[in-house]
């Protein structure tokens, strides 16, 4: 194990150790203890082109596949995400996303889920140059049965590439009916740690949960991504997408 690899590891058990911590444990009075059993999911899709969904960007206009893993009990959980590009290994969706997560209950609507782990940067190796920390937070608040709104902030290259360091900001509002999955999406990129920002946003249908056997379901869907406004063409260009991805997932 190089170096770096081993210097990604020991943040992220330094940062999961902090999470573990009582700074960040909440008293029975506010927070009710709600016993779950242990459940995962493992989810693969195929597109036709690949937009990376943490950012608000086209990643690569190759057809690309990627995969993650879900496992959670009592709250907590891991969560692995490995993207590729089916015909250029040089492209921005050859990475990985490995984390672990806690679900805080603040209401009955609204749950906090911070994550922490570390994205690697995979175009020639397992951990390239560009992998380092990661922290990201999500807030969902469920505003009906089949309507829920969420917003996630990612914090990028904390420690090994702070000149790199980023703050996204995704807004999510999801619909769900029996099969159909409508998600609108915007993504906005500051210049709080650098000085490039942009505006994006988003658009997915999909026809999901096709039952093909026990515990296995299909999908297929479409989603358009529209870069609005950026102030550095070069490293974020004006580049829109339409694609095509089909999906199975097995749950346990």
């Amino acid at each position: 194990m190089s170096a770096l690899q081993n210097c990604i590891f020991a943040t992220f058990l330094l940062i999961t150790g902090t999470l573990s911590s009582p700074l960040w444990a909440q008293t029975k009075d506010t927070i009710k203890v709600e016993k779950k059993p242990l459940h995962w999911r493992l989810t693969a899709r195929l597109h036709s082109q690949a937009i990376f969904n943490y950012g608000g960007r086209l990643a690569t206009e190759n057809p690309s596949f990627d995969i993650n893993f879900t496992i959670e009990k009592n709250n907590w959980g891991f969560f692995l995400f490995k993207g590729m590009d089916l015909y250029d290994h040089n492209t921005f969706y050859n990475f990985s996303l490995i984390s672990v997560y806690r679900n805080f209950k603040l209401s009955n609507k609204i749950t906090l889920t911070p994550y922490v782990g570390s994205f690697l940067e995979q175009e020639q190796g397992v951990a390239d140059h560009g992998s380092d920390a990661v922290i990201i937070l999500i807030t969902t608040a469920k505003l009906h049965p089949q309507l829920s709104f969420e917003h996630m902030t990612l914090f990028g290259n904390l420690i090994l590439v702070p000149e790199e360091r980023d703050w996204v900001n995704r807004f999510r509002f999801s619909y769900t009916n029996h099969h159909w999955d409508v998600i609108s999406t915007a993504w906005w990129n500051n210049n709080v740690f650098d000085h490039n920002n942009y505006w994006t946003s988003g658009l997915s249908v999909a026809y999901s949960r096709m039952k093909v056997r026990e515990h296995l379901f299909f999908s297929v869907g479409f989603s358009g991504l529209w870069m609005m406004q950026t102030s550095d063409t070069e490293a974020n260009p004006y580049k829109n997408a339409l694609l095509v991805t089909v999906a199975a997932q097995l749950v346990k």
